[in-house]
């Protein structure tokens, strides 16, 4: 079986869950038999990963069972807004230092998507392969380019919509038209969770008979990767938030959590690990709430600083106002972290050796993390009963549903 797979991001270069996600999944499918050509923007140069063999240009086809990667020259990048695209745009125009001539990338994000598709339709003409996976919004166009030149049945993969990003408040019109044609055109649309699964029926009006959902699996994660928290943990127990700093993963609510915390127990630093357009923010609530002494805002991190934060850390908090599925927490349990978790988000569905708590209810959320931190019997059974509920949970079940999906679209 032959799949020609769309993605905006691939580890290691990848900028959130999404691209972890992919990673662990075509893995996995490799591992029952399937062969993968992996198309995504930018396909970085030089790439080295042990189970991605060959890289392919636009105009090379190479035999390979594992997973073949082809990179098209391109603006997109993963979580990219219109904003930012139109930012890249312009730095890409400054450095040519000519604009007489016709640029080579779209002139908006919008543009791009469809000239990305435009590449995909030539590709998926060159390429063999039984059917087509796409991963969320900016590949949708793409994979339905590839579905009208080739006639192959289409799987859209939806791991977040535009409505969770605002916490189910609005959506952008465009984005919005894109996605709900991307899920029309799909023969079967896959959703991470039962809380997607309800918000394309009910916001995009997808057939529900043609949905099916594949929850994630546990990430992979250094287990032999430690750190003690050095200095910092000699007087202060460690409470961390590790995520894009956006309305949607409710770094708020940890802040005012975080208020309530310190009034009982004031030997607690809490970390807020992240970047996004609401750090700016957090950090100034932090000292308008006269808390800041006790908060570290390390900024972006990669997975090595990931194995730290998580190993370090007492306890971890995951408030999303909005969360489709989320595996950070099963990265925190591996690390045995005792977790907390929203229960808007979509592992909550799976997970049951965390605590669970309305991401508003801050009272709640700052008494459970008080717990943790004080009682060491139930700190410690969360944690080793976290780890190996984590550890239990694989990948090759989900893909195993792919590909039964594949074969009930006959590939």
């Amino acid at each position: 079986m032959k799949v020609l797979m769309l993605g905006w991001e691939l580890p290691p270069f990848f900028a959130g869950g999404v691209g972890i996600v992919c990673n662990e999944l075509a893995k996995a499918l490799t591992k029952q038999g399937v062969e993968i050509t992996f198309v995504m923007p930018s396909g970085p140069k030089g790439l080295a990963v042990s189970h991605i063999k060959k890289i392919l240009v636009a105009n090379n086809l190479l035999d390979d069972t594992k997973i073949k990667l082809r990179p098209i020259d391109s603006l997109l990048t993963a979580y990219q807004t219109s904003e930012r695209y139109d930012a890249d745009y312009q730095r890409y125009l400054a450095e040519i230092g000519d604009t007489s001539g016709k640029p080579l990338y779209g002139k908006n994000i919008l543009e791009e998507v469809h000239r990305f598709a435009a590449k995909v339709a030539m590709i998926a003409l060159m390429e063999d392969f039984d059917i087509i996976h796409a991963h969320d919004w900016t590949t949708f166009p793409a994979a339905i380019a590839a579905k009208n030149v080739t006639g192959k049945p289409l799987v859209v993969h939806v791991h977040i919509t535009e409505f969770d990003k605002s916490g189910g408040a609005h959506a952008s019109p465009d984005i919005y038209r894109i996605e709900k044609q991307g899920m029309d055109a799909a023969d079967l649309v896959i959703t991470v969770s039962d809380f997607i699964r309800q918000r394309c029926i009910h916001n995009y009006f997808v057939d529900p008979k043609k949905i099916r959902v594949v929850h994630n699996a546990a990430t992979t994660m250094n287990e032999s990767v430690s750190y003690d928290g050095g200095r910092l943990k000699e007087k202060d127990k460690i409470v961390l938030f590790a995520g894009r700093v956006t309305l949607q993963k409710g770094p708020d609510y940890f802040v005012d959590a975080a208020k309530l915390v310190l009034e009982k127990d004031p030997n607690v630093t809490f970390i807020l690990a992240g970047n996004g357009d609401m750090l700016p923010r957090m950090i100034d609530k932090a000292a308008s709430l006269g808390i800041s002494h006790k908060f570290i805002f390390p900024g972006f991190y990669n997975r090595d600083d990931a194995e730290k934060l998580f190993s370090m850390a007492d306890v971890f908090v995951m408030p999303s106002v909005s969360e489709p599925f989320g595996v950070v927490p099963y990265e925190a349990q591996i690390k045995k972290t005792p977790t907390i978790i929203s229960k808007q988000s979509g592992i909550s569905e799976v997970l049951s050796h965390c605590l669970k708590v309305d991401f508003w209810d801050v009272r709640e959320l700052a008494a459970k993390i008080l717990a943790l931190l004080h009682y060491p019997t139930l700190n410690g059974t969360m944690a080793q009963n976290g780890y190996w509920e984590a550890k239990s949970s694989n990948w090759s079940k989900p893909a195993a549903k792919c590909i039964n999906l594949y074969k009930e679209l006959g590939a």
